[in-house]
């Protein structure tokens, strides 16, 4: 497995999640009987998690020394530390893990110690990830050929992406090509993309990355929808990997085109397409997409948020990079009076306003309504009564337009 960044979402339930997923894909190495678990790096999101996060792993890991299985791990981008002084070498000096990363200078040379398994005499060896690709340099003085002409059944761990594999998707992601890593290794256990895929190329077979355990960012939660992990099996010479899929909540994306309406139409509009869906103890993505006709602030997201909860979301997280929002033209102050600055702006944007079956110009009618929503308190004039009066003018002023229908004066009081 790889990449499980705990700790790494702001949230707590999606922080949980990640801990909870972490936890289930123990227990199922655990009933599965694995001889040993590889981590290729980030662990942890950072190099000193909190208090909380650390405590959660450790329980885990150590259910894994009272079961003898052991843990193999190398730090990734993000719990790495140029000092050395992670959490990770607490967990080592611990025994809850084995950093196989050891190396010595030979002549300039790097040359990785690795660990060989004691249950399946397989030699463990891994190169950390660094921020920036900065690990290259690593590359740069590994003694390669030493690893290659090592003897017996070998694992190379890496926590980097690999130009010859890397998707499209992250094109724009620095990466080292397959050629860093020894050739002739039994698997290799790679990191640091959270897509999981498996890979071959002339001297490099079974090049496998398992993807985020959970998702990392609304961007994975929306793509992946979950995480996983290999269960890789040796037999006869032969390798068997199978995927195990880590789910703890389902996440549904809610799709809301909003093109054309209002705030009120909006929450309308997922109360309908909500109307028959089940959302017990899921994670609710709500995407808004269209043009919206007004600033963004006029969406309720918590009055959503709130009824979607209702409805059993355990979390309600929002995409709105898909709003596309009217866009005003610059003004550029050519006026000298209040009056004439405001007749300028209505006019420089009359072409963006649309009223239907208004009685009157589009300037005029701006103005007018502008005045009337704008008068001052009158003195002695209670705050209520100096709202409900605006409201009734102005309910009054739209009724004379004939934009109000066949208001009467009951319905208008």
């Amino acid at each position: 497995m790889a990449d499980l960044h705990l700790g790494g979402w702001r949230e707590d339930t999606l922080r949980e999640i990640g801990i909870k997923s972490f936890e289930k894909a123990i227990d199922i190495s655990i009933e599965e009987k694995v001889d040993f678990i590889l981590i290729s790096g980030d662990l942890f999101d950072s190099s000193n998690p909190t208090i909380d996060v650390m405590a959660s792993a450790a329980r885990k890991l150590y259910q894994l020394k009272e079961k003898n299985i052991e843990v193999y791990v190398i730090e990734g981008s993000h719990d790495f530390s140029p000092t050395g002084r992670t959490i990770l070498k607490v967990f080592q000096e611990a025994g809850l893990l084995k950093k196989v990363t050891s190396v010595d200078d030979v002549d300039g040379k790097l040359r990785l110690r690795g660990i060989k398994d004691s249950k399946t005499d397989i030699s463990i060896y891994g190169v950390s990830g660094i921020r920036g690709s900065l690990e290259k340099a690593t590359y740069d003085v590994l003694d390669r050929a030493n690893l290659e002409e090592s003897e017996g059944n070998k694992i190379f761990m890496f926590h980097s992406a690999i130009q010859e594999f890397k998707p499209s998707s992250l094109a724009h992601m620095e990466a080292i090509p397959i050629s860093y890593l020894p050739k002739g290794f039994l698997y290799y256990a790679g990191g640091h993309i959270h897509d999981n895929g498996e890979f071959e190329l002339d001297g490099y077979k079974n090049v496998v990355f398992p993807g985020a355990l959970f998702p990392n960012n609304i961007d994975e939660l929306l793509i992946f929808r979950g995480g996983g992990f290999y269960i890789v099996s040796y037999e006869n010479d032969k390798i068997t990997k199978k995927y195990v899929s880590i789910k703890i909540y389902p996440v549904i994306i809610l799709e809301i085109p909003i093109d054309g309406m209002t705030s009120f139409s909006i929450e309308e509009k997922i109360k309908e397409i909500t109307l028959n869906k089940d959302f017990t103890d899921s994670i609710v993505i709500t995407k808004f997409k269209g043009k919206l006709e007004g600033n963004i602030s006029s969406i309720n997201f918590k009055k959503i948020n709130e009824y979607l909860e209702k409805k059993g979301a355990r979390l309600v997280k929002r995409d709105t990079r898909e709003l596309i929002l009217k866009e005003y033209k610059e003004v550029k102050n050519i006026s000298f009076t209040k009056e004439k600055l405001e007749e300028d702006i209505i006019s420089r944007h009359k072409d963006q306003i649309a009223i239907k079956g208004c009685a009157t110009d589009t300037i005029p009618f701006v103005k007018n309504f502008m005045e009337l929503l704008s008068r001052e308190k009158k003195e002695g004039e209670k705050k209520d009564d100096y709202y409900t009066n605006i409201l009734r003018d102005s309910l009054e002023y739209l009724r004379k337009l004939k934009l109000l229908g066949g208001l009467d004066e009951d319905n208008l009081s």
